[in-house]
């Protein structure tokens, strides 16, 4: 499909006019790097808590993916005045699929060759996207595909929120407030009344809270596009605002697992990552920006959805399987080949061709 650009830009966010963000193949490779450390288990007790935490570089990844998101589906309805959900549809399934497909035929082979014990409805989890449901989680749970339940939350994220943003930009920014905000009161008062923590409204909540760090990523889409941050004053205080954000980030510890404590936590965190994402996407000579947009982090950001799929199948430590997977140091060649590898060979093509499919500039 064509691009399509029917209206003048100047109604967007100087910031959001590029067809390249500065800064977020950056973000992307620290959070890629957290992850792979994280799970390697490098490191042990304070220093994998609190600076290698994975689960912070998947909370990374999801702000980083709310805000992307919705700012290409905002442009595109500004530009052409519609989004097209078949397009971002299958813009979505070229780039999450094809990789994501080759690792679940790739650890069935190896689980009947080496007889990993990998039940098969942990396949058909992975397979439809329902990782983080609890079934999936609790029975016979399998470390070499535990890290598809993030692909399933962002899958059902995008099911559900670019159709309320092509109905209705105003619903859409209802709906991102009541997951940001709201969803944190209701579920602490559900915790503290145990008589109503049940049923349809315990899965409800328990539903929706896992999309909170994507919804802030959201949510900072629609204040960027409404020139909320094209303030003088934001770039001024830049560098102490972003090493203050970056101390409270590593401070408060991200946890996945939901708490009413981490809940409240992880949006804190969730809205810090976002402030730094929206103050270096404009080409700025400071220290933090620099470093973000070097040719390693852009490039570790480039590899970082393929060095996801298939990094777990070198850091799960499966005893069945060969050292060259399940053994430090020598599965650190494999780490770094196989995505590589993966990306210029398979994953570039389905890129290649998701481009079609782009409908603005």
């Amino acid at each position: 499909m064509p691009t399509i650009q029917t209206k003048p830009t100047t109604c967007i966010s100087q910031s959001l006019k590029n067809n390249y963000y500065h800064s977020l193949n950056g973000f992307r490779g620290i959070s890629i790097i957290l992850v792979v450390i994280y799970h390697l288990h490098l490191f042990n007790g304070v220093i994998t808590n609190y600076i290698f935490n994975g689960r912070l570089g998947v909370g990374i990844f999801f702000v980083l993916s709310g805000f992307l998101i919705t700012t290409l589906c905002l442009k595109e309805k500004e530009l052409t005045n519609d989004i097209s959900l078949s397009s971002f549809y299958v813009r979505r399934l070229l780039r999450i699929f094809p990789i994501a497909y080759l690792y679940l035929i790739v650890i069935i082979i190896l689980n009947v060759i080496y007889n990993l014990g990998i039940p098969r409805f942990q396949f058909v989890g992975a397979a439809l996207y329902l990782m983080d449901f609890s079934y999936f989680r609790s029975h016979s749970f399998t470390q070499i595909l535990s890290h598809y339940w993030s692909l399933a939350v962002e899958e059902q994220f995008y099911i559900l929120f670019p159709f309320i943003l092509k109905i209705n930009r105003r619903l859409f920014l209802y709906s991102i407030l009541f997951v940001v905000f709201a969803l944190p009161v209701i579920y602490t008062i559900q915790e503290a009344c145990p008589a109503i923590n049940h049923g349809v409204l315990y899965y409800f909540t328990h539903f929706l809270i896992k999309f909170q760090c994507i919804a802030v990523g959201c949510l900072f889409a629609l204040l960027a596009f409404s020139k909320a941050f094209d303030s003088e004053w934001i770039m001024k205080t830049k560098i102490l605002g972003n090493v203050l954000a970056i101390f409270l980030i590593f401070y408060l510890n991200f946890d996945d697992f939901y708490t009413v404590k981490t809940t409240y936590i992880n949006l804190i965190i969730s809205v810090l990552v976002g402030y730094l994402i929206i103050t270096n996407l404009l080409v700025n000579n400071d220290w933090i920006f620099r470093f973000l947009n070097t040719r390693v982090m852009s490039f570790i950001g480039i590899l970082s959805y393929s060095i996801y799929i298939w990094h777990m199948l070198f850091a799960s430590f499966d005893a069945k399987l060969p050292g060259i997977f399940s053994n430090i140091p020598y599965n650190i060649p494999g780490l770094i080949i196989v995505p590589l590898l993966s990306y210029f060979f398979f994953e570039k093509y389905f890129l290649n061709l998701k481009k079609r499919f782009s409908r603005v500039k």
